[in-house]
């Protein structure tokens, strides 16, 4: 064994979280946003192919029927074994789905709708990947405790792989949700099943040996497939290697030969991974990025600024005046902010619409005039115009299969310009201008936004992520269950039982 994959072995092995509530109070939050994010993608078309395909290869019946589920919650008790087999999942079902297989499902169902959380050292999604996997493979007597823990070294080694090879990494066109996705999951299984020494680093190794995903499938549902197949092809080299003779390298991460010689050209030593090693943690800084609309998270920034900006400009004396509404009082702007008029637009009064970035941090948004929601998604131009045509992101608009030529005529009016300073990796900084038809400009520059790791999203607004799919006494059923114990499968139970697992 090489000294780097030693080093991330011992680690894997040894970290104790236990006084750690700072950590695990991260990663708590963000189960409960994954599986805000994954419940409403169950509704979706590809997401229930994806479901029917799984059950057909493996001759049985998953159930996408959410009004079955959720007349279940009306008495618990009807919940017998024949509802069971009618619904496939790992542990109280007469009809299993493989391990990897419901890895693949909840992997590119909690990332379908690009709503989970993001890290800007990973540039990309773990949450999606390990949360993913970690539910595949849990036993019945497993606890919270050690599940987060799982999740927290998996996302440490994930987030600091992803300080070591981006931005080149990114850059360069690969998508780390897919390539460094499956080496945590490696971590995270390892962790929770108290895999050590040499068997330890051949399941790492095997992980690694499947690194895939590449930037260019933003837009499609191939992005979401990443992730999906990230958790999918950890959870196999898992079940693998545990079940069959096979053996791999066990140095994978040799500096000289390794995994970041041979993906990013850069040679890696031990003291890069024990200098960054929990101190204080990838959960903490730079922290998650949590969303509460569907669309890539470098828009976020530029959204927030744009929707400062249309609110001063909807209030401002000159443009009352002109459209002759009343200037809604301060305590009425701060709780709806532009939504009290029905046919609120600004985009007839206004000239051209600047968002300004630092140099190269727009790289996510690859699309400068989508042509469907989906490319939407990863488009500042659409959620810019979408906020000034109606007073806030329309998430339907994001499902749509063809944008309007009026709508791209309006997104040609919005410019992106670098001309704001430089910031590190971790850093996120958007202005927006609009400048109207009479020569006025507003302009608004916004660094900590809602859901941002220094203004990060509440227990209330994951409540408001979960009420996009479940009624309220449901939601506070799954809170309690959450909350109030230390068994991981009786919170799955309640899960299946409110209509939010599946498969």
């Amino acid at each position: 064994m090489d000294s780097v994959t030693q080093t991330i072995v011992n680690y894997i092995e040894q970290t104790d979280v236990t006084n750690r509530e700072d950590l695990l109070s991260v990663a708590r939050i963000a189960f409960l946003d994954y599986l805000a994010s994954l419940a409403p993608a169950e509704d979706e078309q590809a997401v229930q192919d994806l479901a029917r395909f799984i059950g057909t290869n493996q001759n049985t019946t998953v159930n996408q029927d959410r009004s079955t589920n959720q007349n279940k919650t009306a008495n618990q008790d009807t919940y017998t074994n024949q509802d069971k087999t009618a619904n496939v999942d790992g542990h109280d079902s007469y009809l299993n789905v493989r391990r990897a297989d419901k890895a693949l499902y909840y992997g590119f169902a909690s990332h379908y709708l690009d709503f989970d959380d993001a890290q800007a050292n990973l540039a990309g999604h773990f949450s999606t990947v390990l949360f993913s996997a970690l539910l595949a493979v849990l036993e019945p007597t497993d606890r919270w405790h050690d599940f987060f823990r799982a999740y927290i070294i998996g996302a440490e080694l994930e987030g600091i792989i992803g300080s070591l090879i981006n931005p080149e990494h990114r850059t360069q066109g690969w998508h780390s949700t897919g390539t460094v996705g499956v080496i945590g999951v490696a971590a995270a299984i390892g962790a929770l099943r108290g895999l050590h020494g040499e068997s330890l680093a051949q399941f790492l190794s095997l992980a690694a040996t499947q690194s895939a995903g590449m930037f260019f499938q933003s837009g499609t549902d191939g992005k979401p497939l990443h992730a999906g197949l990230a958790a999918r092809n950890g959870v196999w080299a898992y079940e693998l290697l545990q079940h069959t003779s096979l053996q791999t390298s066990t140095t994978p991460f040799d500096p000289e030969r390794g995994w970041f010689k041979t993906i990013g050209n850069i040679t890696v030593t031990s003291n890069d991974i024990t200098s960054r090693w929990l101190a204080p943690g990838q959960l903490i800084d730079p922290g998650l990025w949590m969303k509460v609309h569907p669309y890539c998270s470098a828009a976020i920034c530029g959204v927030e600024a744009a929707e400062i900006v249309a609110h001063r400009l909807y209030t401002s004396s000159s443009y009352v005046s002109k459209h002759n509404y009343l200037s809604p009082d301060a305590e009425e702007q701060d709780q709806c902010r532009l939504c009290a008029t029905p046919d609120f637009s600004l985009w007839n009064d206004i000239d051209r619409v600047t968002v300004h970035f630092p140099p190269g941090a727009d790289a996510a948004l690859r699309y400068t005039s989508p042509k469907t929601g989906r490319e939407g998604q990863f488009s500042i131009e659409y959620v810019v115009y979408q906020v000034l045509a109606y007073g806030a992101v329309q998430d339907e608009l994001f499902k749509i299969d063809t944008i309007d030529q009026s709508v791209r005529d309006c997104m040609s009016r919005i410019e992106r310009v670098y001309d704001l300073p430089k910031v590190s990796q971790t850093e996120r900084i958007t202005k927006v201008t609009v400048t109207l038809k009479n020569g006025d400009a507003f302009t608004e520059t916004v660094n900590n936004p809602k859901g941002s790791p220094k203004n990060p999203l509440t227990m209330e607004d994951i409540r408001i992520k979960l009420g996009l799919t479940l009624e309220t006494k449901q939601i506070d059923r799954v809170i309690e269950a959450f909350t109030n114990t230390d068994e991981v499968e009786s919170f799955l139970q309640t899960l299946r039982k409110e209509g939010v697992l599946h498969v």
